[in-house]
Parts: structure tokens; C-alpha cells; sequence
């Protein structure tokens, strides 16, 4: 299947009408990137995507990274991974294009140079939502957005204990920080917008958590990108990672707009609780 937090975030938004640009490592060569290729381009990806890499690497590279995924029967996962180690000493990130005023987001899978392309995309003037950065150097600016899970921060099985938390990170950065904590729900706040835990909206039957948190920030980010209320974007955000629970893999099946809006209208109860 086709993975990678990026790409699970570009597939929804890509699903959903968004216009999105999609700057990834090498393809490599043999069977592994031939159904890299083939999975882009079923999901509508090929022609969004940048190989952030100098030229020549993709055919002295051999290797495809590839991520191996065991689920557990409640839904729960656990991910090895190969080849990823060497893939950022060959990013270029001169082949990324930063427009002014357009979203941009990422993760530090690659710990030096996804902090470089951050950097350069604050200064190239762009509005940026990132995912996991956790060190005190990070390049959080106000006004942006964060997001992680208490796999990496927080407190699991501790709301309290996460508010807390996330208000510490909101004073420390002064971003729009997202914390979330799998079925319990998760916490968000801002500077302007105090910070609460929210209830997750009920899974309809959980098969694969993977891509779940990935398929929130794409929720975000479409409903930011709409002009959404913040209170509207964590419905449709929260929604729509609960629903992707539903099936097995990150990138298999996205619900449609209308699906998660009415999702949200459905179960209205805890729709509520975010106002």
C-alpha cells in the first residue's frame, strides 16, 4: 500500500479537491518503486509529486524504503522501516517550490533537513502546520499550527495531565497545538482559544489505526484552507480520523467531504461538546 505520513495526508486532501504538491525522497529502482509509481498514480499523485533529490541519485540508487506494518486485532499497530536512514543526505531542497500565503506542512523524519525546508518555507511567507516536531530548537512560530499524538508527548491515558501540558506548549511557542490520544479524545488550544479536551466521535468499528492522525491533520488542514471556524475544523479533523480507522491501511479508502460532514451532524451530541 501506498504509505508515509506525507503521502497519507496529500491523499486525503488530493481526494477531497484540494490542490496539493507532494516533495518526497527517491523512488530507488526495481519491483518496490515500480508499485511505488503505480500507487501514486492511482491515488492521483505522480503529477503532484517533487523528488526533493539531486540530480543523477535516482538511478545510482537502488534502494526503495519501505515500511512493514503489523495490526493487532484491536486495531492497534507497530511499523519497521528500512532505507529511510540514507534518504536525506541526497534532498535538494532547491527543487521545492514555496508560494507565499499556501499552506505548508511536514514531519522531522528526516531530522536536519526537514527543519532546513520548515525554515525556508517561514521565510518564503507560507502558513505552516507541523506534525511531531518536538525538540526546544524546533522552528514553531507563532501563530502556527502543531500537532502530535502521546506517542511522542503528553501523557496517554491522562486528559488532565495533557491540558496541562499542551497549555505549557502553547506559551512556550505560541502556536495552535494539537495533542492527541487516540480513543480518549484529544486536547487543542491557542493563545486566543483556551485550552480543552475534546471527545473522540465513535468509531464505527475499528480495524487499522494507521493514518489515523494523518488523516486528522489533513482534515485540518482542508477545513483551515476553506475558511472553516477552528470549532468546525476539529469536527471535520476528528471525524474524519475516526472514520479512517474503519479500514485497513492509511491510504486505502478516504470518506468522501459530505461522508465526514455527515458524521458530524450525526452523532451531534458530541459534535456540541467542541462549541
Amino acid at each position: 500500500m501506498l504509505g508515509g505520513e506525507a503521502a497519507n495526508t496529500a491523499n486525503a486532501l488530493v481526494q477531497w479537491g484540494a490542490e496539493v504538491r507532494l516533495a518526497g525522497n527517491r523512488f530507488g529502482n526495481g519491483p518496490d518503486a515500480d508499485l511505488l509509481r503505480e500507487l501514486l498514480n492511482d491515488k492521483g499523485l505522480r503529477d503532484t509529486f517533487v523528488i526533493a533529490s539531486h540530480k543523477g541519485d535516482e538511478d545510482s540508487i537502488n534502494l526503495t524504503p519501505v515500511c512493514d506494518i503489523y495490526v493487532t486485532p484491536d486495531g492497534e499497530r507497530t511499523m519497521f522501516g528500512r532505507g529511510f536512514s540514507t534518504m536525506e543526505q541526497y534532498l535538494d531542497i532547491e527543487k521545492i517550490t514555496f508560494e507565499s500565503g499556501s499552506w505548508f506542512t511536514a514531519e522531522p523524519n528526516m531530522e536536519v533537513a526537514s527543519r532546513r525546508v520548515v525554515r525556508a518555507a517561514i521565510d518564503a511567507g507560507m502558513k505552516c502546520y507541523l506534525m511531531d516536531f518536538l525538540r526546544e530548537d524546533d522552528p514553531i512560530v507563532p501563530g502556527s499550527y502543531w500537532q502530535s499524538s502521546t506517542d511522542w508527548a503528553g501523557y496517554r491515558n491522562n486528559m488532565q495531565k495533557n491540558v496541562q501540558w499542551v497549555k505549557d506548549w502553547i506559551a512556550k511557542f505560541g502556536c495552535f497545538t494539537v495533542l492527541s490520544d487516540g480513543p480518549n479524545g484529544f486536547v487543542a488550544g491557542s493563545p486566543e482559544i483556551k485550552a480543552r479536551a475534546y471527545p473522540p466521535y465513535p468509531a464505527p468499528s475499528v480495524v487499522d489505526t494507521t493514518g489515523a492522525g494523518d488523516m486528522f491533520r489533513a482534515g485540518m488542514l482542508f477545513g483551515l484552507n476553506q475558511g472553516w471556524s477552528h470549532v468546525k475544523c476539529l469536527q471535520f479533523a476528528a471525524a474524519a480520523g475516526c472514520l479512517k480507522c474503519a479500514s485497513l491501511g492509511a491510504t486505502t479508502r478516504v470518506p468522501s467531504v459530505q461522508e465526514v460532514l455527515s458524521y458530524v451532524a450525526e452523532h451531534d451530541q458530541v459534535s456540541r461538546q467542541y462549541e
